[in-house]
């Protein structure tokens, strides 16, 4: 058995998310003197719609590698880079995030049984500024790799993201086959329909409790608590 997961909402929960609260530091650090905060405020406004249109096309839109280099064209100046570090800081400004304590011991039951586990993330921050955020909640280490739209340019469902993780994981454990991965995400249009597109198992966390209109997720469940059975059904 091999376990890939999703990032946000699967593993970390977002309490609140507004992007102008890492952006308010960004230009306090680096643009105060060049442009009123509104401005830029406004600016990250119409890049958001562009990061929307760009997903509509299945594309990732990278916050560092192509919105930093935009606020600088706009507002003068050299470009402002990040390290991972550093974009882990502004991911967690924009976000308060919290760890589901049924997650973390699920983590940790995989862990003691050997299971190997991946993560395969929509976000327009780099892996390695979310292994970051991950390593401060202190599970970073359970993870063999952490892959991001942001680096890959494609967003799930797209087939070459998935099997980017998969080929990478059956590698690393040439006992396993496709058969035996599965999946674990929230979103039934990017998780469910991409596993099931690359021909693996998905468990859809349906905290909605919503219909499985096309039949596609092998396990359907509404809490976190469930994924345990998960591991039983699996070594059946």
């Amino acid at each position: 058995m091999i376990l890939i997961f999703d990032y946000f909402e699967t593993l970390l929960n977002t309490k609140s998310m507004d992007f102008n609260r890492g952006l308010y530091v960004f230009w306090k650090n680096h643009y105060q003197d060049k442009c009123p905060f509104e401005d830029m405020k406004k600016y990250g406004e119409d890049l958001f719609q562009v990061l929307l249109e760009k997903h509509r096309s299945g594309e990732e839109y990278p916050f560092v590698k192509v919105e930093l280099p935009l606020f600088a064209k706009k507002f003068g100046g050299e470009k402002v880079d990040m390290s991972a570090e550093e974009e882990a800081d502004f991911l967690m400004r924009c976000n308060e995030f919290e760890l589901d304590p049924e997650i973390e011991r699920f983590l940790q039951t995989c862990s003691r049984k050997n299971i190997p586990m991946y993560l395969l993330s929509n976000s327009g921050f780099r892996a390695e500024a979310l292994m970051e955020v991950l390593n401060r909640f202190g599970i970073g280490n359970y993870f063999h790799h952490l892959w991001s739209s942001a680096d890959f340019g494609k967003i799930k469902p797209s087939r070459e993201f998935f099997e980017l993780a998969i080929e990478t994981a059956l590698q690393e454990n040439p006992n396993e086959v496709r058969e035996n991965i599965v999946f674990v995400g929230d979103i039934y249009e990017t998780d469910v329909v991409g596993a099931y597109t690359a021909g693996i198992k998905s468990a859809w966390l349906n905290k909605k409790n919503e219909r499985d209109e096309s039949g596609w997720s092998t396990y359907n469940i509404v809490s976190t608590d469930r994924l345990f059975e998960i591991i039983d059904l699996e070594n059946e």
